[in-house]
């Protein structure tokens, strides 16, 4: 906590002066409706020499200074897809007042969000005090103390390849069995050795242990949308919880997301929650008091989905959504998470682990940090490295299967 939070704390003041700085003036504006009736800005974002990508998800702030007469006009948003030809599409929170007759003399300002920041802190926060977010064989073993070796007595499958998933090789094997027998497993996998079926595998598995609920985690979304993906495939009930903020944003796993799922339920009792939320879709807004109950009914439902999943797959960062915060995991599988920053890869593991399964490559591509401040002195490294460095020997997948012999 003592090293990484300063870290933590350069790399956001860092990133939110670079986001803040990429406002963008006279920009043309072509207007339309989403199908849910709200106010949609098209614009041409054009990318900059500097790193700034912009994602679907992304608040933007869409301002209009008024010329001619017109009175000043602005309202948040959100990017919901970019096209290839880096035409953005902006949601507007409010269409209220919108100057949709007019076109030219926009500003863009991005809107800077500290919710992944604040909950690296929160997790170092909970890793530090709190004796119940880690075993103690984990909290020692992170803070590379000498430690007594565990095993666990873990009920071994008599077939290790999962149903829905190719044929595991003996290396995938390997590492299937030995992550069941360990607190702490670091699996390395070299382009093209079949991480994903392998992690996939060893989360199947880890369900049929029943110690619980598995939590599933991979840094970006498009990662954990292809576990879950895989996932699915092995007849486990699995849920995809995305952000809020990325609700909106079309994935080939749209069936297996919670919002999704919540929102397409067929039970007696949701009858008022599908009425709120229609009312809601065309009025824009609830009453205070509908807005109440509807939020209650949303989150009560949204439990139960969870509650009933045996994996819950969501971005590293997403682990410390407040959905999640009474929950708890023992077990928590991280791919590739040799492309997360070490405060990252804590926030899903504090939320009770005492199995903890890294996936990775330290030998590829680490975590992008912006400020190279932070990163000389050492948020580029990742958990999975420095436990590397600390004499942990990660288990190689050995068999490539994308590459000429």
């Amino acid at each position: 906590q003592n090293i990484m939070g300063p870290l933590v704390k350069l790399e956001a003041d860092y990133d939110k002066q670079m986001k803040e700085s990429q406002s963008q003036d006279n920009v043309l504006v072509r207007w339309d409706q989403s199908l849910s009736g709200k106010r949609v800005a098209y614009f041409m974002y054009p990318k900059t020499e500097n790193e700034l990508r912009l994602v679907p998800g992304d608040e933007l702030q869409l301002k209009y200074s008024g010329d001619g007469g017109r009175s000043s006009w602005k309202s948040p948003g959100q990017v919901m897809y970019i096209k290839d030809n880096e035409e953005v599409a902006l949601e507007l929170r409010s269409g209220a007042n919108a100057p949709i007759d007019s076109t030219h003399g926009f500003t863009i300002e991005f809107v800077w969000k500290s919710t992944s920041f604040d909950r690296m802190r929160a997790a170092m926060k909970s890793f530090a005090v709190d004796e119940t977010s880690v075993s103690g064989y984990i909290y020692h073993r992170l803070l590379g103390h000498e430690v007594e070796p565990q095993t666990i007595r873990a009920q071994m499958p008599r077939r290790f390849t999962a149903p829905g998933l190719p044929d595991l090789n003996h290396s995938q094997v390997f590492a299937v069995k030995s992550v069941l027998q360990q607190p702490l497993s670091l699996i390395q996998g070299p382009p093209g050795t079949g991480k994903t079926v392998t992690c996939a595998s060893i989360v199947y598995h880890l369900c049929k242990q029943h110690q619980g609920q598995v939590l599933v985690c991979a840094p970006s979304n498009v990662a954990v949308d292809q576990l879950t993906e895989r996932l699915n495939l092995t007849g486990l009930r699995v849920v995809r919880m995305s952000a809020k903020s990325r609700e909106g944003v079309v994935t080939p796993v749209d069936h297996l997301t919670l919002h999704h799922q919540v929102r397409n339920l067929d039970t007696p009792d949701k009858g008022e929650m599908r009425k709120l939320q229609q009312l809601k879709e065309a009025a824009g807004e609830l009453s205070a008091s509908d807005q109440k109950r509807y939020r209650s009914l949303l989150r009560a439902t949204e439990r139960e989905f969870l509650q009933a999943a045996d994996v819950i797959c969501c971005t590293t960062v997403g682990g410390g959504d407040p959905r999640l915060s009474n929950f708890r995991f023992r077990q928590i599988v991280i791919d590739e998470s040799t492309q997360a920053t070490e405060p990252e890869c804590l926030v899903p593991i504090v939320l009770g682990a005492k199995q903890v399964v890294l996936v990775g490559d330290h030998c590829q591509l680490g975590p992008v940090i912006t400020c190279k401040k932070a990163a000389k002195a050492g948020l580029t490294q990742s958990l999975f490295e420095r436990l590397v460095h600390l004499g942990i020997k990660p288990i190689r997948l050995q068999v490539q299967y994308r590459m000429h012999p």
